[in-house]
């Protein structure tokens, strides 16, 4: 009996080769004494977010520039650089380091000592502008009503080199795209710069000061908030409301209000004094100021159009203090002088600090402007 076997089988019974069919290539010659060396990682520059994220260069070399920049600038000009700069304060303290090191390593005596002094007037300079940064701050924080009795409390840090930093501040808000941002910064510093004037002037006398302090003293020794009402409106006839008293009251507003050991009544009772006190010396204001300070209030060109019609419609004048129902009128031409004062005033007072009273609580650039359209309308619709 013969036995086929299958092609498998044959297959499987058939000797096995003891190497493999795959060649493999040789691995490389060792080469003693010699070994990899790694490839340094590339070094990346630093990067340092600062406001709108944007990228600081906070490089050696920068910071060397930068105080080259200082020192071939006159030192009334650091001031500026600081106020009008967004990146100070993220730059200060890198500077500061970079200039003391450099300072350490000065061969020369004389440059290690120019270096030591640019530092020091530098830091010094830094730290009064975080302080005019931060009473700036502070002022604008408060209400208006607040402002004046602020500075006849705080007044001596109102220097003129602040005054310096808030024109730059000024200088620097005016680039930017937000006109309200603007409007309000200007008209901040225009009220400031008028109230530290107000209180230069009504101080000047010591014993005007002193006898202001005994009338308002006089008037808080009433029995009544009444009486201490009749007692201003008697004052107010004999014209007697000087811008002394009014500064006074304005301390001792101030004093209470922000105190937490003064009762609420006491603080009601100075918040109505010194009130009563503005809104009476107001009144005796020109009526044509008056009237151009509540039209430059309205928003609206519709509604300034109808109050210069109200205004120049002759007619009974009624006042009444301690309410919005005053009806007062004058002529379009007394309304036309007084812009033009104003404006005229503005432009010759360009880059100088000595406005006075309400005119300069109006000298911001954007309120000027508008004056100038209010006469045009003026001039268009209601002149002969």
């Amino acid at each position: 009996m013969s036995t086929s076997l299958t092609r498998d089988a044959r297959a499987s019974l058939a000797p096995q080769s003891t190497s493999s069919s795959t060649t493999r290539r040789p691995p490389p010659p060792l080469h003693r004494g010699r070994r990899a060396t790694p490839r340094a990682p590339r070094a990346k520059p630093e990067r340092y977010y600062g406001e709108n994220e944007q990228i600081i260069d906070r490089s050696p070399a920068m910071y060397d520039k930068l105080t080259d920049v200082f020192d071939k600038r006159e030192e009334k000009d650091w001031i500026g650089l600081l106020a009008f700069s967004g990146k100070w304060r993220e730059l200060r303290d890198g500077l500061f380091e970079r200039v003391k090191t450099r300072a350490q390593q000065c061969e020369d005596p004389d440059d290690e000592m120019r270096l030591s002094k640019l530092r020091r007037k530098l830091m010094a300079l830094d730290e009064r502008v975080d302080g005019y940064h931060a009473l700036l701050e502070e002022v604008r924080a408060k209400e208006v009503d607040m402002w004046e009795g602020f500075v006849a409390t705080r007044r001596a840090e109102f220097s003129p080199e602040f005054f310096t930093y808030l024109t730059f501040k000024l200088e620097a808000v005016a680039q930017g795209e937000d006109d309200n941002a603007k409007e309000s910064m200007a008209k901040d510093a225009a009220l400031l710069l008028s109230l530290c004037e107000a209180y230069d002037e009504a101080s000047k006398d010591q014993a005007v000061i002193e006898e202001a302090t005994q009338t308002l003293q006089d008037i808080l020794q009433c029995d009544s908030l009444d009486a201490m009402d009749a007692k201003i409106d008697e004052l107010a006839m004999a014209n007697q409301i000087s811008p002394a008293l009014i500064l006074t009251a304005s301390k001792a507003h101030m004093s209470v209000k922000e105190s937490p050991y003064t009762s609420e009544e006491v603080k009601d009772v100075m918040a109505h004094l010194y009130f009563k006190m503005k809104d009476t010396t107001s009144r005796q204001q020109p009526k044509e100021v008056r009237i151009l300070k509540y039209i430059l209030s309205l928003e609206d060109p519709q509604d300034q159009r109808n109050a210069l019609e109200e205004a120049f419609t002759p007619g009974p004048e009624l006042e009444e203090i301690g309410s919005n129902t005053d009806l007062l009128w004058c002529e379009p031409a007394a309304l036309l002088k007084l812009i033009d004062v104003i404006v005229e005033n503005f432009h010759q007072s360009a880059g100088k600090k000595n406005l006075r009273g309400d005119a300069a609580a109006m000298m911001s650039p954007a309120i000027v402007e508008r004056m100038k359209t209010l006469k045009q309308l003026i001039i268009a619709h209601f002149s002969d």
